[in-house]
């Protein structure tokens, strides 16, 4: 299994050691980037606002709603933050270093520069 880790709103590949590997995506004021460059740079893939997951590259709460997140577990669907399909916990899809982030940018990391989850 490839380990991967969170650094200054940085997504690494290939290393457990915040900042160390490959680059692969960032994040920035509730955005998720693809690409190697600093936090807002790079092809904007997915957003998070109040809970929910969104596709697309809008603002924060514009796109497509695919998934939400609440009191730790997560829902498959557009509905309200606890709707849909339980899917599992955020503790799942954790990051090294990305513990201080929200819970659903946490899981939208994991969906849009690891493995699709939704």
């Amino acid at each position: 299994m490839t380990d991967y880790n969170f650094k200054d709103g940085r997504v690494y590949e290939g290393s457990r050691n915040p900042g160390c590997g490959t680059n692969i995506g960032n994040v920035r004021d509730g955005r998720i980037y693809e690409g190697s460059g600093s936090p807002g740079c790079g092809r904007n893939i997915g957003n998070v606002r109040d809970g929910r997951i969104y596709e697309g590259s809008g603002s924060p709460g514009c796109g497509r709603n695919i998934g939400n997140v609440r009191d730790g577990y997560i829902y498959e669907g557009s509905g309200s933050p606890g709707c849909g399909r339980k899917i599992g916990k955020v503790d799942d899809f954790t990051i090294n270093g990305i513990q201080r982030e929200k819970d659903e940018t946490i899981v939208a990391v994991w969906h849009f520069l690891i493995k699709k989850i939704f």
